[in-house]
C-alpha cells in the first residue's frame, strides 16, 4: 500500500534524523478501572483500498500514543477523532497518518479509538463517544509531567462524525471534579483548541448529516437530546479557539455545518477561522491531488503557529548529585515540578556519581542539547574537559542558573567564580574578590577587606527588597516581600564582574547576621551567556514560597531567552 502525503509533509520527514522515527509508542486503555457502559461487542478491523484500516464495533476504548521526536517537541498535543458516521473509524486515513503529520512538527498526537453509537445499546449510544473523548483529554493531561507536554495546549481534531464528537467535546466539558474519588476525573476535559475537518455539527434535519444523527440519537429523538447535540447551539465564550476546514462540493456533510458553528463562535467572541475550498468533496484526508484543498494542512499548521500553540519549550537541564544539604533530592523535585507546571519548559535531570563511586571524571553531560542549565550541586570538581564544555556552552550563549548552595561549589575554578559573581565557603577569601553588599544609605559597596567568604545566621523568615525593579525578572513584582524561613547568605565574595544586583535582604545581627543588606538575586553575563544567581532555596518551604518560585521561573526563562513572558501573578 502506498501512502501519499503532501509535499511539505514529505519534506518535514526528510529533515528529521533517522533516530526520530514517527511510530506509535504505546496504546493506553481509557478505563483501566473498568469500562462504564461496557458491551460484549467483538471488534472488527478491515482494509479499504489505499485508505488504510477501518475499525468498527469498538469494545475497548483506547488511546494510541504518538510522541513527537524529542528534538522537535513543542509541548503541544492533540487528541484525534477519526470519522466514519458513528459506525466505523477511518483509523489510518483520518487517524494514525494525521498523528504522524503532527509529530513531524513537534506535536504529540493521540488517536482515539472511541465507541461507536451505531453498535451500542439504546441506553448507552448517545453517551459513550462523548464519555470516551472527555476521558481521553483527561488522560493526556494526567500524563503532562511524565510526557513533558503542556497541560494548557491540549487540543482536539475531528473528521466528519469525529468532527461532531470534537465539537461536542468543545462545547460539553468541565474543569475537573476536585473531590471525585477517581483521580482521572479531577483533570479538566476542556480542549484548548479545536481543529474540525468537514465536521458534522448539527442535528438539524435541514442540513445535518442524517446517518450520524440516526446513529447517535435515533430516528425519533427526544427534542432536548437533539438540541444538546446540535453544537452550534451550545457554543459559549468558553468554547476553545477553532479552525474549520470544509469543501463547497461536500455532498456528504453540507458546508452549512461549519458555517453555523463559525457564526456561533463569532457571536461568542471565540477566536475562529473558517476555510471553505471550492472543491474536495467529503472525507478527503490530506486531499492529495485534489487542488487547492490540498493546502489545508499547511493552513492549519500556520493557524496553530499564530495561536502560539507551536512555541518550542525551553530545554532545561538540572544538575544534582553531590550536595551537603540533606534535602537536595527534594529541592530538585520541587524545581522540576515548578518548571514543568509552568508549561514553558522541558526538563531533564542528571545526577553525578557519588564521592564514594570515585567516578566524577566520567561525568560528561552534553550541555549543548539545552537552552539553560540549573545547578543544584556543590560537590567534587568536574573533569577538565567537562569544565571546558560548560564554559564553552555559557560563553556561546547558553543560560545558567545557580541555586542556593551551588554558589558554594568550585572555588578553585576561575571561570565558574566569574559566572556566579559571588560565592562562599570552600576556602574563599579576599584572594577571590571583594565582599559586595548595600549599606544602610542604599549604596552598593565593594569591600576589599580580608576575611573568609560565606556565612549565614539562624534560619528565619526575612524581607526581600528589590534593587532593580525594571529588569525582566523583577518587573511587576512587589518592591518588598516577606520570604519564607530560609538561610540568609552573607559575606559572599567573588569577582562580581558584569553583575547586577536585583534584590537584597537585611542580614540582622539579632539572627547572627552582618548588619548589611546582602545580595539575594543577581544577574550576570559571561561571554554571550546569561546567568541568574539566587541565594534562596535552602529548605523545601523556602522553594515553595511564591517569591522563590516566581523569581526562579522567571530567572530560568530569562537566562535561556533574554526575556520573560510570565506574569507576576497574585502575591
Amino acid at each position: 500500500m502506498t501512502i501519499k502525503f503532501p509535499a511539505f509533509f514529505i519534506f518535514c520527514i526528510l529533515v528529521m534524523t533517522s533516530s526520530s522515527g514517527l511510530t506509535q509508542d504505546l496504546v493506553l486503555p481509557l478505563y483501566p478501572e473498568g469500562i462504564p457502559c461496557a458491551s460484549q461487542l467483538k471488534e472488527e478491523i478491515f482494509e479499504v483500498r489505499n485508505t488504510g484500516r477501518r475499525v468498527q464495533k469498538v469494545q475497548h476504548p483506547e488511546l494510541a500514543v504518538y510522541r513527537a521526536p524529542a528534538n522537535l517537541a513543542t509541548g503541544a498535543s492533540v487528541v484525534i477523532c477519526p470519522g466514519g458516521g458513528y459506525t466505523v473509524l477511518a483509523w489510518d486515513w483520518e487517524g494514525t497518518w494525521m498523528a504522524e503529520w503532527f509529530n513531524s512538527f513537534g506535536v504529540d498526537a493521540f488517536v482515539l479509538k472511541y465507541r461507536l453509537p451505531r453498535w451500542e445499546s439504546e441506553d448507552c449510544r448517545s453517551n459513550v463517544a462523548l464519555m470516551d473523548a472527555q476521558r481521553a483529554v483527561r488522560l493526556v493531561r494526567s500524563k503532562a509531567q511524565e510526557w513533558q507536554i503542556d497541560p494548557n495546549r491540549v487540543g482536539v481534531m475531528g473528521f466528519s462524525a469525529g468532527g461532531h464528537l470534537a465539537s461536542t467535546l468543545s462545547t460539553h466539558f468541565d474543569a475537573g471534579k476536585p473531590n471525585d474519588p477517581n483521580e482521572m476525573a479531577r483533570y479538566s476535559c476542556r480542549p484548548d483548541f479545536s481543529i474540525l475537518m468537514y465536521p458534522v455539527i448539527s442535528m438539524d434535519t435541514t442540513f445535518g448529516h442524517t446517518g450520524s444523527r440516526r446513529n447517535l440519537i435515533g430516528e425519533n429523538p427526544d427534542p432536548e437530546l437533539e438540541i444538546f447535540f446540535s453544537n452550534e447551539k451550545q457554543v459559549t465564550q468558553e468554547t476553545p479557539p477553532t479552525i474549520l476546514i470544509h469543501a463547497s462540493d461536500d455532498g456528504g456533510v453540507l458546508p452549512e455545518n461549519s458555517i453555523v458553528y463559525y457564526q456561533a463562535l463569532l457571536r461568542n467572541e471565540v477566536p475562529a477561522a473558517l476555510h471553505i475550498y471550492e472543491s474536495g468533496g467529503h472525507g478527503f484526508s490530506f486531499a492529495e491531488g485534489k487542488g487547492s484543498v490540498e493546502q489545508w494542512a499547511e493552513t492549519v499548521k500556520i493557524w496553530m503557529e499564530n495561536q502560539g500553540l507551536l512555541n518550542t519549550k525551553i530545554k532545561v537541564l538540572i544538575v544534582e548529585g553531590q550536595n551537603n544539604h540533606k534535602n537536595w533530592m527534594e529541592t530538585t523535585q520541587i524545581m522540576q515540578e515548578q518548571l514543568l507546571s509552568s508549561g514553558l519548559f522541558a526538563v531533564d535531570v542528571i545526577r553525578t556519581p557519588t564521592k564514594e563511586e570515585n567516578k566524577i571524571g566520567k561525568f560528561s553531560p552534553d550541555f549543548s542539547r539545552y537552552d539553560v542549565v540549573v545547578s543544584n550541586y556543590n560537590g567534587e570538581l568536574w573533569s577538565e574537559q567537562t569544565r571546558k564544555n560548560f564554559e564553552d556552552f555559557v560563553r556561546a550563549g547558553g543560560g545558567f542558573v545557580s541555586v542556593h548552595a551551588a554558589n558554594n561549589a568550585f572555588a578553585q575554578w576561575p571561570a565558574y567564580n566569574e559566572m556566579i559573581g559571588l560565592g562562599g565557603w570552600e576556602g574563599r577569601t579576599e584572594k577571590d574578590g571583594p565582599y559586595v553588599y548595600y549599606n544602610k544609605e542604599g549604596e552598593l559597596i565593594r569591600d576589599e577587606s580580608p576575611g573568609p567568604g560565606g556565612h549565614h545566621g539562624r534560619q528565619h523568615a526575612f524581607t526581600i527588597e528589590l534593587r532593580d525593579t525594571s529588569h525582566p525578572i523583577t518587573a511587576g513584582l512587589p518592591k518588598k516581600w516577606l520570604h519564607a524561613k530560609d538561610e540568609l547568605y552573607d559575606q559572599l565574595r567573588g569577582p562580581a564582574l558584569n553583575m547586577n544586583v536585583l534584590a537584597t535582604a537585611y542580614s540582622d545581627p539579632e539572627t547572627g547576621g552582618t548588619d548589611r543588606h546582602e545580595p539575594m538575586l543577581m544577574t550576570l553575563h559571561y561571554g554571550l551567556g546569561r546567568i541568574f544567581h539566587t541565594t534562596l532555596g535552602h529548605l523545601n518551604e523556602s522553594q515553595e514560597h511564591i517569591g522563590f518560585k516566581t523569581t526562579f521561573l522567571r530567572g530560568v526563562e530569562w537566562a535561556a531567552t533574554g526575556k520573560v513572558t510570565q506574569e507576576a501573578g497574585e502575591w
